[in-house]
């Protein structure tokens, strides 16, 4: 069978020629797919097809957990910076290259940009159509004038709680890139930790032990 099954069959069988998991590489595995929901894995010589059952064959194909990608500044000739309202544009897309969940990125821009983004992202549908949006990445506007790189220097800040609460509400936000070694980065980044979103290093001149402090503040990785 080469096409997926009708509507009302929900359950199907897809027999590939290596499936990868998080602990394990099987090869001529089958996945038993309920609901849209994958029910079960296994050599396909452990684990037997119903009789009549729906089956999808790609001897030749590998498959793998969806992707999730952390940075997503756009795609498709979309840039979500200049116009955030299309994230359910690229969203929809994503899928055919692998990722199933994203955060839509920002770089660092006026604080109305923000604010629009997340409107945005609060506006999204719970069911999402294409990859899910899991929030917001914020890439600056706290970083490093010297390596600034594609940013807009005009755009960065120092950073501090005004500065943060200009950019309005960030319940969708996930994630925030910032240089920890710029004065009131502490604050900032202890304020953003007491949200509950993390918070990584990047377009940073930081020296070792001031990247050591960052990491006891609760810097969790760099981007």
């Amino acid at each position: 069978m080469t096409k997926p099954p009708s509507p009302e069959r929900t359950t199907y069988w897809m027999r590939v020629g290596r499936l990868c998991t998080p602990t394990e590489v099987l090869e001529r595995a089958v996945l038993c797919i309920e609901g849209g929901r994958i029910r079960a894995v296994g050599p396909q010589e452990a684990l037997p097809i119903p009789p009549g059952a729906p089956v999808l064959d790609f001897p030749d194909l590998c498959a793998v957990p969806g992707f999730v990608d952390l940075q997503v500044n756009g795609g498709f000739g979309c840039d979500f910076t200049r116009d955030p309202g299309s994230i359910p544009t690229v969203a929809r897309r994503l899928p055919a290259f692998g990722v199933t969940a994203f955060l839509p990125t920002i770089v660092s821009s006026p604080p109305e940009v923000v604010r629009k983004a997340v409107e945005v992202v609060r506006s999204l549908p719970p069911e999402p159509t294409g990859a899910r949006v899991l929030g917001l990445h914020l890439e600056g506007p706290f970083l490093n004038p010297q390596q600034a790189g594609a940013h807009n220097p005009a755009h960065l800040r120092l950073p501090s709680l005004e500065a943060l609460a200009a950019l309005g509400p960030l319940e969708p936000v996930r994630l925030v890139t910032l240089a920890p070694e710029l004065p009131g980065a502490d604050d900032v980044i202890r304020d953003l930790r007491r949200r509950g979103i993390v918070v990584a290093a990047g377009h940073t001149s930081a020296t070792y032990e001031e990247a050591l402090h960052a990491l006891d503040l609760g810097v969790a990785f760099g981007t």
